[in-house]
């Protein structure tokens, strides 16, 4: 996943993203979902994802098949209400710290399968660690975005 910029207005929140699915096995997968949530970073945000993690498949559009040691990229977003944006106080700014979350589920030889991931994601400051994004600015658009894998996911 690799986010291209986030919208923040007065109502909502919109991160753009390339999502690059990989297919590492050797059989196709097939038939494959993919869903994507926003978590606030802090003190819930462990079971916020294991909930997500947890939820079955929902409707949403499929990818067919991705061969194996195939790639499928595409350009997609996610919204999310900014009630539903933790922000808290940095120094006297108002900033929050997003997660995002996806959770592929995909058949494989006769099974069912599914991986999850988690992204920490915020503007770049060309060093280890991402900045918080400022929400005390008004409308903005941010770009210059990076995000840091976490070992926060699953793989069944």
């Amino acid at each position: 996943m690799q986010p291209l910029r986030c919208t923040v207005t007065e109502t909502h929140v919109t991160f753009e993203f390339e999502l690059d699915l990989f297919n590492s096995g050797s059989a196709p997968a097939r038939d494959i979902l993919v869903e994507v949530v926003v978590v606030n970073a802090g003190e819930n945000q462990e079971q916020d994802l294991a909930a997500f993690f947890a939820r079955p498949p929902g409707p949403g559009q499929r990818i067919e098949v991705i061969p194996p040691l195939n790639r499928s990229a595409f350009v997609t977003q996610v919204v999310v209400s900014r009630d539903h944006i933790r922000a808290f106080d940095m120094g006297g700014r108002q900033v929050f710290v997003p997660l995002l979350a996806f959770n592929a589920f995909y058949r494989r030889g006769s099974g069912e399968a599914q991986t999850s991931v988690t992204y920490l994601v915020g503007p770049s400051t060309k060093g280890e660690k991402l900045a918080p994004f400022r929400l005390d600015l008004g409308p903005r658009l941010f770009d210059g975005l990076a995000a840091r894998l976490l070992p926060l996911g699953v793989r069944r």
